[in-house]
């Protein structure tokens, strides 16, 4: 944490009068990154070189839910990172983390298209993986929250502690799905493990719409 810390620190910002750091290393790598994410995710598909209906359809299930997962995700960290002091140590790390499950997305989804053999596994690594983007998105909310607190508005503070607590229900969700018995258990012909999944972008989704709208 300390080597990547000084590491961003050494390369040279601008800071506006309020504090915030424009165009820094952490924002331009973060744009970087869900770039790349959503853009390798995409490419997965054609790298699956599907054989039936049924290979087209699923490939394209899985990404959907990926891609709008990383885009709620993307979202929701843009407009915290732009209200945060980006330049502390804490938010840095917590940045970084975030990033490097972003990257990993697209291997993970890619393991479930081509590869139903090792779906208990990589469905379970997946789950895992959306849990720590949910999760440390949630943390970048509660520092923002934290460092903020005396100068939000009473309207602005109800927002982000919304959004915040429905990003930590969200990762348990996704915790939650990596019991067993989801994937055993089906609805429909589809893994209840799955379709939680689909639950819990909904639900994001919703109090996303919901709570910009106020």
């Amino acid at each position: 944490m300390e080597f990547v810390t000084k590491l961003l620190w050494s390369t040279h910002y601008t800071c506006s009068g309020e504090g915030m750091i424009q165009n820094s290393p952490i924002e331009k790598l973060t744009t970087a990154v869900f770039g790349f994410a959503l853009a390798v995710g995409a490419l997965s598909l054609t790298a699956a070189n599907p054989k039936t209906t049924t290979d087209v359809v699923e490939g394209l299930f899985f990404f959907s839910l990926s891609f709008l997962i990383l885009v709620v995700i993307w979202w929701g960290t843009s407009d915290i990172m732009s209200k945060i002091d980006q330049g502390k140590p804490v938010t840095i790390f917590l940045n970084i983390v975030l990033l490097f499950f972003v990257a990993i997305e697209p291997y993970l989804l890619n393991i479930l298209n081509i590869n139903p053999q090792l779906f208990s596994l990589s469905s379970t690594l997946y789950a895992i993986d959306m849990a720590f983007l949910m999760g440390l998105s949630a943390a970048l909310c509660h520092r923002l929250i934290k460092e903020n607190k005396a100068t939000l508005t009473a309207q602005q503070l109800r927002h982000f502690m919304i959004g915040r607590n429905s990003q930590f229900v969200c990762a348990g969700l996704f915790f939650l799905s990596i019991l067993p018995q989801f994937l055993e258990w089906t609805l429909a012909g589809m893994s209840v493990r799955v379709l939680i999944w689909f639950a819990t972008l909904a639900f994001s989704l919703i109090v996303s719409s919901r709570n910009r709208n106020k």
